[in-house]
């Protein structure tokens, strides 16, 4: 069995994975949200008695980061803790010249405090890092598989070495935003400029929408954000999740065409929708090159206005006929949708929390 869990993040992401056999199972968390979010994630998992034997940290933003400072300082976690990945400065630096990380940057402080198994397994190349610290989660040339516990491995299609580099000149400013420096409290990225409106009578429908002319993400710090496709074999069966972090959409679509078969569509059994449905992230070029039935989303849309009606049109028109749009939020954006576009008059599904609740868990 394989679970998979969008604790509510708020406009965030925070996911666990959850595999292997009854009484053996294995986790994997991605993320931790917001500042609040690493507390109520920590109380969960907690009271579950959860070993996390890998907790990814994709990249700093607020919105993913925020939370881990505060979950890597909780005890009841980081006593309950195998490895971590995640790209700090010193891994940025391997692919630029430029020096001078700042003082005090309280992630990296923490994991070399804790001694926790950091990007072990990863290549490093200058043979300076400390024995339990690894080199950059990076696909260097093409996607690249590692193992992980159990009987899972981790497809890594983003980032590539240039998006590391990108993030470099920023590194000082996206690290004070998300609260990392000592002293300094986070903050939110600027909420984008309302797009100008639609006057065509009755609204656009899913294919003009699927078809809308949007800008792809440039973002440098979505751009260096960790993406992979988890793999999971329990004997003949596998089962596969694209975790999207908020990666460029470029990226994945050329990492998913090297690992196609000959052009053929890449199969996965869900996707969590990169940058929480953006449609600067969710190109038709990325859904129509995976076979999905299922498209997850994470987010209560309260600072960006995610998910954006283009991506998930992007989703129906384009995805797997009948596909199924799972959310960890009702919120005002997703109602809207639903009452623009019924799920029963257009051909997908939608699969919302349970009234009165947030977050979602979904077993495939």
């Amino acid at each position: 069995m394989l679970t998979i869990e969008l604790f509510p993040a708020k406009f965030g992401d925070a996911i666990l994975l959850t595999y292997g056999p009854p009484g053996k199972e294995s986790h994997v968390l991605v993320d931790a949200g917001l500042k609040g979010v690493g507390k109520t994630v920590a109380k969960r998992l907690a009271q579950r008695g959860v070993f996390i034997d890998l907790f990814v940290v994709t990249h700093v933003d607020i919105d993913h980061i925020g939370g881990a400072v505060s979950l890597l300082n909780t005890p009841s976690f980081t006593d309950r803790l195998g490895a971590v990945w995640f790209n700090g400065f010193k891994h940025l630096d391997q692919f630029s010249d430029l020096l001078g990380p700042i003082d005090g940057e309280r992630l990296t402080s923490r994991l070399v405090e804790l001694d926790v198994p950091w990007n072990v397994g990863w290549p490093w190349n200058d043979g300076s890092a400390a024995d339990h610290v690894g080199g950059p989660v990076v696909a260097r040339t093409k996607p690249v598989k590692m193992p992980l516990p159990g009987t899972a491995s981790a497809l890594l299609l983003s980032p590539t070495p240039q998006k590391l580099a990108n993030l470099l000149p920023e590194w000082e400013k996206v690290v004070k935003a998300a609260g990392l420096e000592l002293g300094v409290t986070g903050r939110h990225e600027p909420k984008p400029a309302p797009e100008p409106g639609n006057d065509m009578l009755g609204g656009p429908t899913l294919k003009e929408l699927a078809a809308a002319d949007t800008d792809d993400d440039t973002a440098p710090a979505n751009g260096s954000s960790i993406a992979f496709v988890f793999e999971v074999k329990d004997g003949g069966r596998r089962k596969r999740v694209l975790l999207g972090g908020d990666a460029h959409p470029q990226v994945l679509v050329d990492g998913l065409r090297q690992v196609a078969k000959n052009g053929a569509k890449y199969a996965v059994d869900a996707c969590k929708l990169p940058h929480h449905g953006s449609r600067a992230n969710v190109t038709t070029a990325l859904v129509q090159l995976l076979d999905c039935p299922q498209w997850l989303v994470s987010t209560n849309g309260s600072q960006f206005s995610h998910p954006n009606a283009e991506a998930l049109a992007r989703c129906v028109v384009h995805g797997s006929p009948g596909a199924t749009l799972v959310f960890n939020y009702e919120s005002t954006i997703v109602q809207q949708f639903l009452a623009d576009h019924p799920p029963h008059a257009s051909g997908y599904t939608a699969v919302l929390p349970a009234a009165g609740e947030e977050g979602i868990v979904v077993t495939l």
